[in-house]
């Protein structure tokens, strides 16, 4: 694999990880401001098709996308094959390699020998690291929210209303927020492992996605208020 290779995968994943964030907090955000907002909730009531139609289409955008980051075919550019790769090149994150992204074909600049002294240098335990994170959140996946991409939104193969009912009874919001944020995490510490030589820390991004998520969908749901008062 090239690094060029490499690189595509990694915006393929983080491109999918963001668009189940987005997904995932729209939908959350329209429940919840509904219910603390009486006007917002009356004005959508007046177009509830569209909503209901707009609230599954987040839900099903969001368990087809985990499907797709989780996916475990040999072909699939999902996070295990991403993951796999970092493991499988190291190559990719040596102080050389570093070297070469920062000057990119042009003159060596003149602080990069400085830089490149404080780089750090992974070894294959330390990219197990990343791997190793994930386990946990993959396997809470797999038990809780697989089959309900599977069977309800990929494939309709659950149809019975109990059934459908417990597949969802067994998730819990706190999980799928923590897959989430550790999936968030992981790619930000490659990212910047990969493009700036920064040693492997877990747990340090902020979660204002969240605020920006539910800023974004209060201020659309605001212009429902003022269509119907126009």
């Amino acid at each position: 694999m090239e690094e060029k290779e490499f690189w595509e995968d990694y915006e393929i994943i983080r491109n999918e990880v963001d668009r189940a964030i987005e997904a995932y907090y729209t939908y959350i955000s329209i429940h919840r401001i509904a219910h603390e907002n009486r006007d917002i909730y009356l004005a959508m009531n007046q177009n509830s098709t569209f909503w209901n139609i707009n609230l599954y289409a987040l839900q099903t955008t969001f368990f087809i996308t985990m499907g797709r980051i989780f996916d475990n075919g040999n072909d699939a550019h999902s996070v295990h094959k991403l993951l796999s790769s970092v493991l499988a090149h190291p190559n990719f994150f040596t102080k050389e390699a570093l070297s070469k992204r920062k000057i990119n074909g042009n003159e060596k600049p003149l602080w990069l020998d400085d830089y490149l002294k404080n780089v750090f240098e992974p070894g294959i335990p330390d990219l197990r690291q990343i791997k190793n994170r994930l386990k946990p959140y993959r396997k809470k996946f797999d038990e809780a929210y697989r089959d309900i991409r599977n069977t309800v939104f990929a494939h309709t193969i659950a149809k019975d209303s109990e059934a459908v009912s417990k597949l969802f009874g067994n998730t819990k919001i706190s999980e799928i927020e923590d897959i989430l944020y550790v999936l968030e995490d992981l790619l930000e510490s490659l990212w910047q492992l990969y493009h700036n030589g920064r040693c492997l820390e877990f747990n340090k991004i902020s979660k204002d996605y969240v605020s920006r998520i539910e800023q974004n969908t209060h201020e659309v749901l605001q212009k429902l208020i003022a269509v119907e008062k126009a």
